[in-house]
Parts: C-alpha cells; structure tokens; sequence
C-alpha cells in the first residue's frame, strides 16, 4: 500500500474517532438534558399539587367550564380535521383520565362517610399507565392541533379564566401560578434544546 493510500485511512479513522467522541458527548448533554426536565417536571408537580383545591374550585366556576367546552370543542374539531382516526384516542384518554381522578378522590356515600370500596394500588397504576400510553400516542396529533389559531385562542382564554378564578377564591395563589409559569419556561428551553441536538 503506498504512502498516499494509507494517508485517506488515516484520516479516515481519525474522522471516525472525532464523530465517535463528539457523538458520545451530545448523547451525555442528551441525557443530562433529559434529567434537568425531569427534576423541574416534578418540580412543576410539586407546586401544582399545593394549589390543587383552588385550581378544583376554579374549575368548576361556570366561566371557566364554558372555557373548557369551547377548547375542547375546538381542540376536538382540529384533531377531527388532521387525523379522524385520532379522535377515538382523545375520547379514550379523557374517560381514562377521568376514572383515574375519580380513583383518587374519595366518593361520600352519606355526609361523613367516604365509599367503602378499596381501590387496589395496582388498578391505579394500570390505569395511569394506560393514560400515559394514549398521551403518548396523541402527543404528535396534539401538537398539530396547537398550531391551530383557534385552538391556541380557545386555550389562552381557558388559561385565562382559571387564572382570575383562582385568585378570585385565593390571591395567594399568584406566587405559586408565577413559579409554575417560570418552570414552564424552563422546560420549553430544555425541548428546544433537546430537539436541536436529536437532528
């Protein structure tokens, strides 16, 4: 072999040794990434779950369930226009959201007395998981929708209006919504970045 064959080799290898390293350092920012969005995921959680009466109460304010009729009517007509098949999963992941929060919250038979009927951790579990899968499948379909302007329209107002009622029953409850919307913040960095570096 001569001397300018084993030069294209050379460098060849060394090529292959620099993608190699540079391919392994992308995938430990990946994964550190990927764990910073975790901890301020449960962050969000953690945070959430404190205001959890207030955000129930807010909800059931007549203002805010026609807010969520109409995002959810508009979400609904988005997914029906961009994947008819898709609708099926949205319907699923609301009845199985739904039996998981009615799992978790108590039913009283008479005033004082919760509903005597166990609820095994391992339904829970199932349940949830089952929840997660739909997620993940509606998650593309989803993120289509959101581009819709009528959609986003729909859910700004929807955020609007459990927003004011919250502070309507609790104005304390800002300095929670104002860490949540901070958090928020910081994962949307952290996707934008996750998905620059899977390209």
């Amino acid at each position: 072999m001569t001397r300018h064959m084993r030069i294209p080799m050379a460098l060849a290898v060394l090529l292959t040794t620099v993608i190699s390293c540079s391919d392994s350092a992308k995938q430990e920012e990946l994964a550190e990434l990927r764990s910073q969005r975790r901890s301020l995921l449960m962050q969000f959680s953690s945070v959430q779950n404190a205001i959890r009466r207030v955000q129930g109460q807010a909800l059931e304010q007549p203002a805010v369930r026609a807010a969520q009729d109409t995002f959810n009517a508009e979400l609904r007509a988005a997914v029906l226009r961009d994947d008819p098949e898709a609708v099926e999963l949205l319907d699923r992941a609301r009845a199985v959201g739904h039996d998981l929060q009615d799992m978790a919250t108590p039913t009283l038979i008479q005033e004082g007395e919760e509903d005597p009927r166990p609820v095994e951790p391992e339904e829970r579990a199932a349940v949830a998981a089952e929840l997660a899968e739909v997620e993940r499948s509606l998650r593309p379909v989803i993120d289509r929708a959101f581009q819709d302007p009528l959609v986003m329209q729909a859910f700004g107002t929807l955020r609007d209006s459990v927003v004011a009622a919250m502070l309507r029953i609790d104005p304390g409850v800002q300095r929670s919504i104002d860490l949540m919307a901070e958090l928020e913040a910081q994962v949307a960095e952290i996707d934008a970045e996750i998905a620059r570096l899977s390209e």
